[in-house]
């Protein structure tokens, strides 16, 4: 298990003084590259074999998101690595190792050309199977995203600044995406003073790339659940997303 520690700074936090989604979102991805990089298969190592890593899946629970000036730390290790998939899970604590929320995502390795994933099993690197500690996080798993209607609330351009280092959308920016949507097409419902994400489950089914345009879909569940998904114009499914607000 590896350990990092970050502090609230200025311009990280949303609209109520706690830490933004999109910015806790990008932490846990760079922590899980500084964690890939200490054991042997991050960016740069896998890339060197064609390879590349994409997230698959992602679900974060924060009943207590940290405020302005707040110091936490964000510990990370592999729990299950199994056919073409291998899940990562973090837990985000205070200083004094008071957990104050946990994370849990699904990664695969795939062949850059062929976009296909490669069989972890067979992946050449003694490192990536040493590096695993069977520890889980108290958690529920993943839940099934269904939205019944068929009228789009938002068109959404994906944009340059939307783009990370392998030309397509950023996986924090799609959550970003679904954040902003419920909140614009919810109004009545959320207040973004008041009533915030305590936790959202991504998964991640097609790639977007610049110049793209995504229709989203949402449906309300309940008073605290909501989902959401984003396609392609022609109705490929992009990204499903379950959002509960406290």
């Amino acid at each position: 298990m590896d350990t990092y520690k970050f502090s609230v700074e200025p311009f990280s936090e949303d609209v109520t003084g706690r830490l933004a989604w999109g910015v806790l979102g990008n932490t846990l991805l760079r922590v899980a590259e500084k964690s890939a990089i200490t054991h042997g298969f991050g960016f740069d190592t896998v890339h060197k074999q064609n390879t590349a890593w994409v997230l698959s899946r992602l679900l974060i629970e924060m009943p207590n998101m940290p405020r302005m000036g707040q110091e936490f730390e964000v510990s990370t290790w592999v729990s299950r690595i199994y056919r073409q998939f291998t899940d990562r899970n973090f837990t985000i604590s205070t200083n004094d190792d008071t957990p104050i929320g946990h994370a849990t995502s699904v990664w695969a390795l795939i062949d850059i050309d062929t976009r296909q994933p490669v069989n972890l099993a067979d992946y050449n690197n003694p490192k990536f199977h040493a590096a695993m500690a069977e520890q889980t996080v108290p958690i529920a798993p993943f839940s099934r995203c269904q939205v019944t209607g068929d009228k789009p609330v938002r068109e959404i351009i994906v944009m340059q600044s939307d783009l990370d280092i392998n030309g397509h959308v950023n996986s924090i920016r799609y959550m970003q995406m679904v954040i902003d949507t419920l909140y614009n097409a919810h109004t009545e419902t959320l207040d973004i003073h008041n009533v915030l994400p305590h936790r959202i489950e991504m998964t991640y089914t097609a790639e977007t790339f610049y110049g793209d345009t995504l229709t989203a879909f949402t449906e309300q569940k309940s008073d605290k659940e909501f989902h959401c998904m984003l396609k392609h114009k022609n109705g490929e499914i992009v990204v499903k997303s379950i959002v509960f607000f406290a």
